[in-house]
C-alpha cells in the first residue's frame, strides 16, 4: 500500500506549495482553484488507485481501495493544515482562508482548519467512491475477459 501512495502524496505536497505560491503571487481565483488538493483527493487520486489496484489484481480490491483513498485524503489534508495556520499568522486574505482571522485563536488555528479537512475527507470518500468503484469494476471485468 505504501508504494501506491508514494507518488500521489508527493504530487499532493507539490500542489499545496504551488497553490500557495500562485495565490500569493496574485493569480486570479479561477487559476488557483484549478491547482487544488480537493481535485486530487476526490477525483484523480481515487481514479489512479482504482487503476493501479485493477491492474495489479490485488485480493479484496474494494476494501483496499477504500483504505487507500481514506489514507490519501487524510495525508493530503494534513499537508494543507499548515497553510491555514500560516494564513492566520501572516494575515492572508484569500477567500479560502475566510474565518481563520477569528478573534478566538481556537477557531482560527484548530476548529476551522480541522473542520475544513474533515469536510474534504468525507467528500473524497463519497464523491470519489462512485468514481473508484465504477473504475475498479470496469477494470476487473476487462481483465476477466482478456
Amino acid at each position: 500500500m505504501q508504494g501506491i501512495l508514494k507518488w500521489p502524496l508527493i504530487v499532493a505536497g507539490s500542489v499545496v506549495v504551488f497553490r500557495v505560491v500562485v495565490e500569493r503571487a496574485g493569480a486570479p481565483r479561477a487559476v488557483s482553484n484549478l491547482v487544488s488538493v480537493a481535485a486530487l483527493t476526490t477525483v484523480l487520486g481515487p481514479l489512479y488507485f482504482a487503476l493501479q489496484i485493477g491492474l495489479a489484481r490485488k485480493p479484496r480490491p474494494y476494501l483496499m481501495l477504500i483504505q487507500l483513498v481514506f489514507t490519501y485524503a487524510v495525508c493530503a489534508r494534513a499537508m494543507v493544515l499548515p497553510t491555514y495556520w500560516a494564513a492566520r499568522m501572516l494575515h492572508w486574505t484569500e477567500p479560502r482562508f475566510a474565518g481563520v482571522d477569528a478573534a478566538n485563536p481556537l477557531v482560527g488555528f484548530i476548529a476551522l482548519p480541522f473542520l475544513t479537512a474533515a469536510v474534504w475527507i468525507v467528500a473524497s470518500m463519497v464523491t470519489g467512491g462512485l468514481i473508484r468503484f465504477i473504475t475498479l469494476a470496469l477494470m476487473r471485468s476487462r481483465i476477466k475477459t482478456t
